[in-house]
This record gives structure tokens, C-alpha cells and sequence, in this order.
């Protein structure tokens, strides 16, 4: 039983976020060890974002099943992840910078008509919740001027949304 209600629903929202990057990391073959520092990484900024928000966070939170354990379910099987390794993987095989090649850049348009297709051709009427997550989460670091302190946050926003490289995740793998 969880009394930390706060922190066990911000982790149920924070987990689509890191599955975004832990797909850019399948897309580009990346491998275990990398994606395991991204969960290490997400894992931490969860934990920080809970706490500069609200009141009553509990350590344990993120060692129960809807902290650690969803995170790692998340970023290994769920539908956010699979719709950013396709993310990842159409910018790869693109070709082209309109298409957002491997190494460059795409139009923040782009991107979001990319993810519009993904997500109508990946699931079925599904909605992906770690676009809509990533675009508040990163809004409201923004206005709070926290950017700085959640660079995976940053970083998967700047991939999913400003069109940076998808190689660029590994520079967002860092604990501030």
C-alpha cells in the first residue's frame, strides 16, 4: 500500500517521458548497458522532479512497482517506447534533412507530424501518453528556469519535439 499518492502518480506520468528515450536508444542499436544509464538517469530526475514539486515524497515510492519497477516495464515494452524506436528509426532511414536524418536536424513541424503518423499507424486508436507528458514536464521546468537540472528531460524534449539528432540522447545520459 503507497500513501505517497503524489509521487506514485508522478512516476506513472515521468515513466512515458524516459520510455521516449529509451525508444531513441533501440532506433539507434545503442544496447544494454546504455539504455540501463538512461533508466539510472530518468530514475533520478524522478525522483528530483517529485520532490521540487511536491510535499510528502517518500524514498520508498520509487522502489515499489509504480517507481522502479514501471520504469523498467515502460522502457523495455510499452507502446511509448516502441513508437520512439520507430521515431528514431524513420529520422535514421529518412535520409535527408527535411526527413531529419541520422546526424541532423528537423523542423519542430516535422516532428510533430511524424509522431501524429506513428501514432496512428502503431496503435490501433491508442493515445501515446509520452509526447503530451514530455511537452508539460518540459514547459513547466522551463518556466520555473529547472531546465538545467533535468538534462534528460531536456533532451529527449529536444529530439521529440525541436528535431535535434536522435545520436544526441546520450549527451542528456548525465546526472547534474
Amino acid at each position: 500500500h503507497i500513501r505517497d499518492v503524489a509521487g506514485a502518480e508522478a512516476c506513472g506520468a515521468l515513466k512515458n517521458v524516459f520510455a521516449l528515450g529509451s525508444g531513441f536508444i533501440d532506433g539507434l542499436g545503442l544496447g544494454g548497458n546504455t539504455k540501463a544509464s538512461l533508466l539510472r538517469v530518468g530514475l533520478h530526475e524522478m525522483s528530483r522532479f517529485c520532490r521540487l514539486y511536491f510535499d510528502g515524497i517518500e524514498d520508498s515510492t520509487f522502489m515499489e512497482s509504480c517507481g522502479v519497477a514501471d520504469l523498467i516495464t515502460t522502457c523495455y515494452g510499452g507502446r511509448n517506447r516502441r513508437c520512439a524506436e520507430a521515431f528514431a528509426r524513420s529520422r535514421i532511414d529518412g535520409g535527408g534533412a527535411s526527413n531529419g536524418a541520422a546526424g541532423e536536424k528537423m523542423s519542430p513541424e516535422d516532428c510533430t507530424d511524424l509522431w501524429e503518423t506513428i501514432e496512428k499507424d502503431l496503435l490501433g486508436g491508442q493515445k501515446l501518453q509520452g509526447t503530451g507528458t514530455t511537452l508539460e514536464v518540459y514547459a513547466t521546468l522551463k518556466a520555473e528556469g529547472e531546465l538545467d537540472n533535468f538534462p534528460l528531460i531536456k533532451n529527449i524534449h529536444r529530439i521529440a519535439f525541436q528535431g535535434e539528432p536522435i545520436e544526441s540522447i546520450v549527451d542528456g545520459i548525465k546526472i547534474v
